[in-house]
């Protein structure tokens, strides 16, 4: 009875990866006119996830209509159907045949190295977050924090791709792994910008909404004796853009919900610049104060 299903695993496994490694064995322009179509298919299958979309700009951009919000929504599946196969080239593709990109502000994270200081690259989920990732730890070691699959063969698959490129990967609740990395000069990368509602968290406006948000980069960055830099990614057509901010003056401050707040800002002007890039799937204003009512409530 267990070794037809075993093999029936192993067979279903094998599949899983092949498929990926396929994918980003294609040329690039390939890959992103897959990944469109892909995305394509994805706004077709996952309604609720559509309908999510269209709440959250609701509350981010009230001035725009309901076909303004479509075009987003359409954008954005297309591009995270993209970003999906060029992240599969970052894990299993052929590293030496690199797409192109830039990094603005790569000197601020090299005078925090020269320093000896770690750095905290304080990103969030966007659709090319993965290549964004590898991007960067082609200049320095970097930390991924993440949150593991909850299907151990998909984690794996995911963690064997991205540890080839990685100085390590940390659980998100691996507080003291991230210090480590921190205090030796490391650079941990991290996207805090999900619902979040712990005992680091607080009630935060995000597009004027009060979002619970995770303040503990700046705790993080007082332990690890680390500088926080704002981080971005962009992708025009074939071409990738990376942006790390330089360090806000101050922070951190003592007053982790003011500090948050900054980063947040800064997170918040950058999705105003390129709205279809941020990944508006997830419902950011799950967790509301008293008396709010949810925006997901049709």
């Amino acid at each position: 009875m267990n070794a037809p299903l075993s093999r029936r695993l192993r067979v279903a496994r094998f599949a899983l990866s092949l498929l990926p490694r396929l994918i980003a064995a294609l040329p690039q322009s390939g890959r992103l006119r897959l990944g469109r179509s892909i995305g394509w298919l994805m706004g077709r299958l996952l309604k609720k996830r559509r309908q999510i979309m269209h709440a959250n700009l609701a509350v981010a951009f009230p001035d725009w209509t309901v076909a303004a919000r479509e075009t987003v929504v359409e954008s954005h599946f297309q591009r995270l159907g993209a970003g999906i196969c060029e992240g599969f080239w970052g894990w299993f593709g052929n590293l030496e045949r690199v797409p192109e990109y830039r990094i603005i502000g790569l000197e601020h994270l090299e005078a925090a190295r020269a320093e000896g200081r770690g750095v905290i690259l304080n990103a969030a989920h966007v659709t090319d977050t993965e290549l964004g990732v590898y991007f960067v730890s082609r200049h320095a070691p970097v930390h991924a924090v993440y949150r593991p699959n909850n299907n151990p063969a998909i984690d794996a698959l995911i963690n064997q791709g991205r540890e080839k490129h990685l100085a390590g990967l940390i659980d998100r609740e691996d507080t003291r792994a991230m210090i480590r990395a921190l205090r030796a000069g490391d650079v941990v990368w991290t996207a805090p910008d999900q619902n979040y509602h712990g005992k680091t968290s607080a009630f935060i406006p995000f597009f004027g909404l009060p979002a619970a948000t995770n303040t503990a980069m700046p705790i993080l960055a007082r332990l690890g004796r680390a500088m926080i830099l704002p981080y971005h990614v962009r992708r025009f057509g074939e071409r990738y853009e990376l942006e790390i901010e330089a360090p806000i003056d101050g922070l951190p401050s003592g007053d982790d919900v003011a500090d948050t707040c900054q980063l947040v800002e800064r997170l918040e002007a950058e999705i105003r610049r390129h709205p279809a890039m941020y990944l508006w799937g997830h419902r950011r204003y799950k967790t509301l104060p008293d008396g709010i009512p949810s925006p997901y409530r049709r």
